[in-house]
């Protein structure tokens, strides 16, 4: 009796045993299972494409939403540090050396010799390493004038800029920099980012399981790849900007004026044309006052003529009164 109770703790035992470890296979089972539902592709092995059944609904939503996250994903303005990689893990983020800064500079010179100073301002351009980018040249009145805008290398701006002053004497000077250092580094991070997402599209591309998913990618990458053109030519054109000063010359001949004769001393001709330029005036001036007075009063004229009308009438009447006879005495 006591062998047979204690046989049956035993089976008892190993049966709770067996529940026991049961239900901690059944537990590590579910956790693997949870762990490869989350990545992308239906849980596939990386460079294993996963069944078209299990994948193709996860790749439509999942994958594609997530790839379309890294590529919205706007930069903060902080450049991130150098050897630091992006979420995905495709490229590094370098550090951004110097500063980026678009530098013009406007000048109007008096030169002696317009022309000479035309050719002078191009000469420059060449010896810094540069280039005339615009020029103008032509006449104003019986005076020479002329524009030239050069483009020179960002390090060699001062030295091109001091070199423009000595050609004549500067009447005005405006100078203008912009640093662009934060806009040019918000458009590399949004570059990489960019570039990450196409990367991830890729690949999707190659694990779609039907038309739609292919048409749904493909749309994504053709998006991606336009935002890429549009940025890479904001870089280029800022590239441009910042690697080429702007110098712009106006140039024209000094201003002459009139020295008075030594001693002070007049010509009797000069005297009379003086006269006559003063008598002229004098008139113009009497000229003036007389239409104006005759523009405001012309509503006299009327009254003046309608004044004299009747007053002749008046007289004439006084006057055949005075010569007609005088009336008989009357008889007694």
């Amino acid at each position: 009796m006591t062998r047979k109770s204690k046989t049956g703790r035993l089976l008892m035992l190993a049966a709770i045993a067996a529940t026991v470890a049961a239900a901690v296979a059944c537990g590590s089972a579910a956790s693997k299972n949870k762990t490869a539902s989350s990545q992308p592709g239906g849980g596939a092995a990386p460079g294993k494409p996963a069944d078209s059944s299990a994948s193709g609904q996860t790749l439509g939503f999942t994958g594609v939403s997530e790839a379309q996250s890294a590529a919205a994903a706007a930069p903060s303005g902080n450049a991130a540090p150098a050897g630091a990689s992006s979420d995905s893990g495709a490229l590094p983020l370098p550090d951004v050396l110097g500063r980026k800064m678009i530098m013009v500079s406007t000048l109007e010179l008096a030169v002696d010799d317009v022309a000479a100073g035309f050719e002078d301002v191009g000469t420059i351009a060449a010896a810094e390493g540069g280039f005339i980018a615009s020029s103008a040249y032509g006449h104003q009145g019986d005076r020479e004038t002329a524009s030239v805008t050069i483009r020179v290398p960002a390090d060699r701006y001062q030295d091109a800029l001091a070199r423009v002053r000595k050609l004549g004497d500067v009447r005005s000077e405006d100078t203008n920099s912009n640093d662009v250092t934060q806009e040019y580094t918000d458009l590399q991070s949004r570059m990489r980012s960019l570039q990450a997402a196409l990367q991830q599209y890729l690949q999707f591309l190659n694990r779609a399981g039907d038309i739609g998913q292919v048409l749904q990618v493909q749309d994504r990458i053709n998006q991606t790849q336009d935002e890429i053109e549009q940025v890479q030519g904001r870089i280029n054109l800022l590239n441009n900007q910042t690697d080429l000063a702007t110098i712009t010359a106006h140039l024209a001949p000094p201003v002459v004026a009139k020295q008075p004769r030594a001693g002070g001393a007049r010509s009797p001709l000069e005297v009379a044309a003086d006269a006559f330029a003063a008598s002229l005036a004098v008139l113009k001036g009497i000229a003036t006052v007389a239409l104006a007075v005759a523009a405001f009063s012309w509503w006299l004229l009327p009254l003046a003529a309608a004044g004299w009308y009747f007053g002749r009438r008046q007289l004439r009447a006084d006057r055949e009164r005075r010569a007609a006879p005088p009336a008989p005495p009357a008889a007694a």
